[in-house]
């Protein structure tokens, strides 16, 4: 993936009372040939519910990041951050047909070729807020432009900066949650070196995924290129022969 855009895509995803999450546009298209509108991936099928998680209903605003399988190559991961806004219906100043509630949820999300959530989540959250500001979602120029320009300015920096861990450490808290964590942070970094499995949830997310960055960051190198494989799926398959009394006589 080195010699793709450190900015792969920018999308809008939305809550449509009778689908559900889908995405509503898409810079570049998602699918090649297509406007980029409401197209997806079969390979990333789950990436609508991804960008606008389950009970996000609950906040006016919110961030996740989330790991997808790259669609070019099995052993390569796409990394994706998304912003999480919903406002008042009575904001919007272009309504249409399908916007049927008393608010409007809608995610802003990008899918990078590098896992530098931090650095691109302060750029989204600006980019976010004027889209919304503009009452009029159908207006996607400036994501087109923002997409541009991130990518301008990550291209525009040194290749051993970019691909230093220090653009990967932008935006973790760290010091918070060791004064939040305490001596539980060491628990849950000796299970991550043991290959132990741990569930994280809680509620809004952004806060559980600040949680399992900032341990991944503890250990070295895991999240500039562990993270390579994160979301990779073989399928394996295991021949077992028939025991002799199911084979037929």
């Amino acid at each position: 993936m080195q010699n793709q855009k450190p900015v792969l895509h920018i999308l809008v995803v939305g809550f449509h009372h009778k689908k559900g999450c889908q995405v509503e546009f898409s810079y570049p298209p998602l699918v090649a040939g297509t406007e980029g509108k409401g197209e997806c991936p079969s390979g990333w099928k789950y990436l609508p519910t991804l960008a606008l998680p389950d009970g996000s209903h609950n906040f006016s605003s919110d961030f996740v990041c989330f790991n997808l399988p790259s669609l070019t190559d099995p052993e390569q991961s796409v990394y994706g951050i998304s912003c999480y806004r919903q406002i008042a219906l009575e904001e919007v100043r272009i309504r249409t047909a399908d916007l049927t509630r008393s608010t409007v949820q809608k995610s802003v999300c990008t899918l990078l070729s590098l896992p530098i959530y931090g650095y691109v989540e302060v750029k989204l959250s600006l980019i976010a807020q004027a889209f919304f500001e503009q009452g009029d979602f159908s207006a996607t120029e400036i994501l087109v432009k923002a997409y541009e320009q991130l990518n301008a300015c990550l291209v525009s920096l040194e290749p051993q900066e970019i691909g230093s861990t220090r653009l990967h450490f932008v935006g973790v808290p760290l010091r918070d949650l060791l004064l939040k964590w305490r001596h539980k942070i060491l628990i849950l970094f000796k299970l991550l070196l043991l290959q132990k499995r741990v569930i994280f949830y809680g509620s809004p997310v952004h806060p559980t995924c600040a949680l399992i960055l900032g341990i991944a960051s503890l250990h070295p190198e895991l999240i500039s290129k562990g993270f390579q494989q994160v979301a990779c799926v073989k399928c394996v398959y295991f021949y077992r022969p028939i025991p002799s009394y199911l084979e037929a006589s």
